[in-house]
């Protein structure tokens, strides 16, 4: 008969094997893809790694913000590229007080969902989605190297306070603002293009990137961010499950299965067959009892119950009351078998004194024999 497999059993290693592959494609090394990542660990077209290369043969020292948390300290300019993890309220607030301290923050993004918290508090919103093309760079935005225009792809409009500044328009719309705070910058530009591989080279992207990060080209750090690209290395695999969401969705699959296992009582493997014993004989019993007796020590238990067995048996055998004193029992035996009489009484007498095992059970014989006969 097959075995009907439980289909929770089947979504639950579905789950868990898709987690555990997207944990692997979320906490592993460089790639060279096709996809916008916006990654200094990507290669490709798609990637940030050759704006990483121009910024350093241009003299400016680069460094990547991962581990196991987000960690701004040692940069004077931070590139947070198409966060493709959430930027959360507490990651916010240290962007925040690096700007407030006199840091730049670039933050290029083709929607704007992932960093939706940061731009609230920099008081930017996206308002819609960009005209692809030519970017009108307003006067005197980008002079050093000079920029006029720059070039996108796709990307998103932006709407800022009334105190932002506008660096560049579709024409229609803000793509890229900046807001001062402290004596920071924070810098949002609508479009991951200009900062990709194959974004750098239109236009005047590459001098409008360089701009960006003159900042830190003299005496600073330029970081980007890989930390909300899912590069978390940790030797600790308890950060993997307790700060990724892949991690944290394999410990809800593991929970869940073993909530469903213990409401619904299902086991967790193959029956076990009940082990069938055989009927136990009644000589086991006398005999577990007899040792019982035996170890006791309270061997006259055993001998007064055989002193009264003699005494019943052989008032039966005369059809008196086995109430009958044993001695008028003896005598009325006496009158008819004087051999057996003395025999009778030979038996109480030694059932009334300790016997070795072995002449008890002679007396047990005995005893048999005598109430067998008949007077």
């Amino acid at each position: 008969m097959r075995r009907r497999i439980d289909p929770l059993y089947l979504a639950s290693a579905a789950l868990a094997i898709v987690t555990v592959i997207v944990l692997i494609a979320t906490t592993t090394g460089p790639a060279t893809t096709t996809a916008r990542t916006g990654s200094v660990n990507d290669d490709g077209a798609g990637g940030a790694t050759a704006v990483r290369r121009y910024l350093e043969a241009m003299g400016a020292t680069t460094s990547v913000i991962q581990g196991d948390a987000f960690d701004t300290a040692g940069a004077k300019v931070i590139f947070l590229l198409g966060a493709s993890e959430l930027v959360t309220d507490a990651d916010t607030a240290k962007i925040q007080a690096f700007v407030r301290g006199g840091g730049t923050v670039i933050v290029a993004t083709d929607l704007g969902l992932l960093e939706r918290s940061v731009l609230n508090a920099f008081n930017v919103r996206v308002s819609g989605l960009a005209r692809p093309g030519t970017l009108t760079v307003t006067g005197g935005a980008f002079v050093d190297p000079p920029a006029s225009q720059m070039q996108i792809d796709r990307g998103v409009a932006l709407a800022a306070s009334a105190d932002a500044d506008v660096l560049a328009t579709d024409g229609q719309a803000p793509v890229i603002v900046s807001v001062s705070q402290g004596s920071g910058l924070f810098i949002v530009v609508g479009s991951l293009w200009p900062f990709l591989g194959a974004g750098i080279g239109q236009a005047q992207n590459g001098r409008a990137i360089l701009t960006l990060a003159r900042a830190a080209l003299s005496n600073g750090v330029v970081a980007f961010d890989e930390y909300h690209h899912g590069a978390h290395p940790s030797a600790d695999v308890l950060v993997l499950v307790q700060q990724t969401w892949p991690g944290r969705a394999l410990v809800f699959i593991a929970v869940l299965t073993l909530l469903y296992l213990v409401l619904t009582g299902r086991r967790l493997g193959p029956p076990l067959p009940l082990e069938v014993r055989p009927a136990r004989s009644s000589i086991e019993y006398i005999r577990g009892f007899a040792g019982l007796v035996r170890r006791s020590g309270h061997g006259e238990i055993a001998r007064r119950r055989l002193r009264a067995d003699l005494q019943h048996g052989l008032a039966r055998g005369l059809g008196l009351d086995p109430a009958t004193p044993f001695d008028r029992i003896l005598a009325t035996i006496g009158a008819q078998d004087r051999t057996r009489a003395a025999e009778a009484r030979a038996v109480d007498d030694a059932l009334a004194h300790p016997l070795r095992e072995e002449h008890l059970l002679r007396t047990v014989a005995k005893i048999e024999e005598l109430i067998g006969q008949r007077s």
